[in-house]
């Protein structure tokens, strides 16, 4: 292609260019960057306009102006998230439609994607008309000189134009008021609220407040985060954490619970721990033992009946650990036991006629056009309805990069679950071991 040409001709040629060539080639470059963000989203929209709802969907999605499994197809082809692709194909249609005039803007590279996304979430309270009215003064004035104050002048805006849109976004945003956890490096996860300004402000006033105090008091030289991370665990679990339980699962290698290495262990909806993490959650655990095949990891064994028992239930959860969707990370707690084959069609209730699929997918496979077959146990092959091909193996854990000198062969061929209380036990409800296929 001759963008492409362009593209290569640029790159030889960046080492030899002069200090004002450079500068200009940023600038010029961060310019196009916009355009092809609009030229992006105008080819989202595009091909949403081709693709139209066609057949069942989920509850909710029946009045949705395309199909809504489009972002999952896109996500399978590019290798992302199927819910981010997603929501980059709803705001892309809302913005064509609700921004015609502001995304021209970005398309010629007068409007930053930055500003044009901060545009669209806050008018989204405004009717059609006081919409337009905002966005064609913001198009008209300046682009200031950040985007922080690109987001003020739209506030006042609104302030001005309709008084109670503020009071609107505020009840609007309370309901989306959440705790959330998301995984980190090294063992560490990521918890975060999403609160009320003035709730979230005395939360941490709190909790600051504290952890200055115990550090006056006795010489404590942890950095102030830790402090306050510690401050806020004591808060919540309290000095006696025994008394606190949350059920956890860890699936771990037999030579690493029994300390003859340290290969990671996996904490179940998280990932890989260490080791010595693994064993001190499992030192306060019931067991489970799971035999599997040592060339490739495969769980053994079989259920005859349409609803699998609570063993072979448990067994497809080990191997899959989450949806079996390309991109999907959906955790198992949360799938249904979907058969490939479905039962009414003679599939039989096994292990390779067994698989796990979020509810979007399991509704997906079944109404959205796509087949899925599974030719060995743990193979997941997807076809779309473009016909592109699709493969989940859950038997190989690519997540977990073996160095090139071991061998699978060598592995223990016992994998230990544990259902492991380690002064955290659950408060009553258990995750479903039968999660039916519905269809």
């Amino acid at each position: 292609m001759a963008v492409g040409g362009v593209f290569d001709e640029l790159l030889a040629g960046l080492a030899a260019c002069a200090e004002a060539e450079a500068f200009e080639l940023v600038v010029g470059l961060a310019r196009l960057g916009s355009r092809l963000e609009g030229l992006t989203i105008r080819a989202q929209v595009r091909l949403a306009e081709l693709r139209p709802v066609v057949g069942g969907c989920l509850d909710g999605e029946d009045d949705e102006p395309f199909s809504p499994y489009l972002g999952d197809e896109l996500a399978a082809e590019l290798g992302q998230s199927p819910r981010t692709v997603t929501g980059r194909l709803d705001q892309a249609w809302d913005l064509a439609h609700r921004l015609p005039a502001a995304l021209d803007a970005l398309t010629v590279g007068d409007l930053d994607l930055t500003r044009l996304r901060a545009l669209h979430a806050l008018t989204h309270v405004l009717s059609g008309g006081q919409r337009a009215v905002v966005e064609a003064q913001m198009l008209a004035g300046s682009r200031l000189s950040s985007p922080t104050q690109w987001r003020r002048k739209i506030h006042r805006m609104i302030g001005r134009l309709d008084p109670a849109a503020a009071a609107r976004r505020r009840a609007e945003a309370k309901t989306r008021r959440e705790v959330s956890i998301e995984p980190a490096e090294d063992g560490m996860a990521l918890l975060s609220a999403t609160l009320p300004a003035e709730d979230a402000r005395a939360v941490f006033d709190l909790v600051d407040r504290i952890a200055r105090n115990d550090a006056h008091s006795d010489g404590d030289r942890r950095p102030i985060g830790a402090r306050r991370a510690d401050v806020l665990t004591a808060l919540l679990l309290g000095n006696r954490r025994e008394r606190v339980t949350v059920e956890l699962q860890v699936i771990a290698p037999v030579g690493t619970l029994a300390g003859l290495d340290d290969n990671p262990a996996e904490l179940v909806g998280y990932g890989p721990i260490p080791a010595q993490v693994g064993r001190a959650l499992a030192a306060d655990a019931r067991w489970r033992r799971v035999l599997t095949d040592p060339e490739t990891d495969t769980v053994l064994d079989l259920g005859h009946r349409r609803i699998p028992t609570p063993a072979l239930a448990r067994l497809v959860r080990r191997r899959d650990t989450r949806c079996v969707y390309p991109g999907c990370a959906t955790p198992a707690a949360a799938c249904d036991l979907d058969h490939t084959v479905a039962w009414a069609h003679g599939g039989r209730t096994a292990l390779d006629n067994l698989g796990l699929l979020c509810r979007r997918h399991h509704v997906m496979k079944h109404r959205g056009g796509w087949t899925l077959n599974q030719p060995e146990p743990g193979l997941f092959i997807w076809t779309s309805p473009a016909g592109r091909t699709y493969q989940v193996d859950t038997n190989t854990n690519e997540e977990e990069g073996p160095f090139p000198t071991e061998s699978r062969k060598h592995k223990t061929a016992v994998r230990v679950t544990a259902t492991a209380t380690a002064n955290r036990a659950n408060d009553g409800r258990q995750p479903s071991e039968e999660n039916p296929c519905p269809f």
